[in-house]
């Protein structure tokens, strides 16, 4: 067995996630969490819940099923079947997106509304950088006459199945779009039990803090369940405004709203595989406005994953966003800080790579870099390997003191195991020079456009475009009210 020192941060003591975790379970029992759908109601009250008109109290018994019953190690796959991510061995995967307004196009600088189009390239960048593994909605398209509303969604996962042939996490208006884009989902995989067994799209949902879980979540996520598919289930909070302003009770509401869903989703389909976590945002007192920035999130997220390591849940958290409004030094600071306090906090999934003004705006750019940071971060964490090859004793006797050690085979098998960039430079002054004297802007900019230019994963089959079609063509006919 391999002695790798792997570094990793936990702040809470074994102490204070006691009482985090005991805070939670009195949370659950009173005041409990307000369950909007007489079927989340009825499955709830079945499982020994107390409820009370739209409140349930969550007794600890059945909250210490639900931890038991989540599988801790499970996959997510790419389009084509291949396994992408493996929860439950430590490592952690970052992905871009999730769900922004606005493109920032880096061919011309300038941001406009998403389109489908954009969706598309989104998902061809993410696809064309190795280290980026999954992509969430990347953007929000707004609706049209000829693109209505309760089709977006659909249009929007149409676009990305195609572009990208990485795992799919998929954000999603309500139990409608879901049931479509799953259903196309299978026709990708091969129908609904090669999609259970090799699945490539999650969708990704919030409870309303405080406490609330609305209609829409809860039918997302029941069905979910029932397709076996993974959920990610976390809140998604403003500190402050809609938890207590101190972390520590932050930490316990959303600790609690999130062991809520993951309660429902076992109660459904025992063993359905949930992502937990938190992605909290902090109410700037001095303006009013939500940010992402400083270290609330990671200390917040920080905790989930010390919580969900004793509970045996992987967890998703903020991994390469800003709140800057360009790609530019701000972008590439917040991110670089995000990316490597998650990573050291040990996080599963890290997603919101490429995401700017606090999720408004998304930009391949900024993508660009994380797929850089992300590298820089896997060779911090990937930790120091010890054993008597590393430790080279017979290497330093070899070459004696006062020697170098360039010339020897040691060196030789080794040195590419030292990291090394591709966007940040390196060189000396002379040879950036000659080599145009650029910016790390005007090289990830050039990088972004070339990718965009040349990379296009494989299609899917036109058979398979021509059903998925289909199953929106039937959604569109339901809501004209023709059979």
């Amino acid at each position: 067995m391999e002695d790798i020192a792997r570094p990793r941060i936990s702040f809470l003591s074994e102490g204070q996630l006691d009482r985090v975790h005991a805070a939670t379970l009195e949370l659950l029992a009173s005041p409990g969490m307000r369950i909007t759908t007489e079927p989340a109601r009825r499955l709830l009250a079945a499982a020994g819940c107390r409820v009370d008109g739209e409140d349930v109290s969550f007794p600890p018994e059945v909250v210490a099923w639900a931890i038991d019953a989540a599988p801790a190690d499970f996959a997510w796959f790419g389009r084509d079947g291949d396994e992408r991510i493996r929860f439950g061995t430590g490592e952690p995967h970052w992905g871009a997106g999730v769900t922004c307004l606005n493109y920032l196009d880096p061919a011309s600088g300038e941001g406009r509304a998403y389109t489908l189009d954009d969706i598309a390239s989104s998902a061809r960048v993410t696809d064309a950088l190795a280290n980026i593994e999954f992509l969430a909605t990347p953007g929000v398209v707004r609706p049209s006459a000829d693109l209505p509303l309760e089709l977006v969604n659909q249009h929007e996962f149409l676009r990305m199945a195609d572009a990208c042939t990485t795992p799919l996490l998929v954000l999603i208006a309500g139990r409608p779009e879901l049931e479509d884009v799953l259903e196309m989902a299978a026709v990708v995989a091969g129908g609904r039990e090669a999609l259970r067994a090799r699945p490539f799209v999650a969708p990704y949902l919030n409870p309303v803090s405080p406490g609330l879980y609305n209609p829409e979540t809860l039918d997302k996520l029941m069905l979910a369940a029932e397709w076996g598919v993974p959920v990610v289930c976390q809140p998604a909070p403003q500190v402050g405004a809609t938890t207590p302003v101190t972390l520590a009770g932050a930490i316990a509401l959303s600790n609690a709203e999130a062991l809520a869903g993951l309660v429902i989703t076992q109660l459904v389909r025992e063993g359905s595989p949930f992502i937990g976590g938190v992605v909290p945002m902090a109410l700037e007192m001095r303006n009013g406005t939500a940010i992402a920035g400083g270290p609330i999130t990671p200390l917040m997220q920080y905790a989930a994953m010390q919580l969900a390591r004793r509970y045996g849940i992987p967890v998703l958290a903020d991994g390469g966003s800003s709140d800057s409004k360009l790609p530019d030094e701000q972008a590439t600071l917040e991110a670089t800080y995000y990316a490597i306090t998650s990573a050291l906090g040990g996080v599963d999934l890290m997603f919101d790579g490429g995401c700017l003004e606090g999720g408004l705006l998304w930009s391949p750019e900024l993508l660009v870099i994380v797929d850089e940071i992300v590298d820089l971060a896997r060779a911090t964490i990937r930790g120091i390997r010890i054993d008597d090859e590393t430790l080279a004793l017979s290497v330093v006797r070899e070459v004696g003191l006062g020697e170098i050690f360039l010339g020897h085979d040691h060196t030789l098998a080794h040195f590419r195991e030292l990291w090394g960039p591709r966007l940040l430079s390196w060189q000396g002054r002379t040879e950036w020079t000659g080599q145009g004297a650029t910016t790390l802007g005007e090289r990830v900019r050039a990088r972004t456009v070339e990718l965009l230019d040349t990379h296009r994963p494989a299609p899917l089959p036109e058979s398979v475009q021509t059903q998925m079609r289909e199953v929106i063509e039937a959604r569109r006919r339901s809501l004209a009210g023709v059979a």
